[in-house]
């Protein structure tokens, strides 16, 4: 099975996004997975769905991010946080923001 540690070093991803949940998924995991890959390409690192606790905060800025990855928390919900960020209050039909 691929992770996304793994996925992320093999694609030189520059912005990973997940929720506050999963981070502290991968705590409980443990340090061995990501530590064993190169997660260099990262630049910022993003929290989506729900407030993140310091602990997890702190993990994952240092064993993802390397200590130098600015940790971005949008807390907000994915349904509301979009209305808040779009473009127009209110596109046409058929166009996407």
């Amino acid at each position: 099975m691929v992770c996304c540690w793994e996925l992320a070093e093999k694609h030189r991803i520059t912005i990973f996004y997940t929720a506050p949940t999963m981070i502290r998924a991968f705590m409980r995991a443990g340090r061995r997975i990501p530590d064993g890959c190169d997660l260099s390409s990262l630049r910022l690192l993003g929290t989506v769905g729900k407030p993140i606790n310091p602990e997890a905060w702190m993990w994952h800025r240092e064993v993802i991010g390397g200590g130098r990855c600015p940790v971005l928390d949008t807390w907000w919900q994915t349904e509301t946080g979009g209305m808040m960020i779009a473009p127009s209050p209110a596109p046409p039909p058929g166009w996407m923001t």
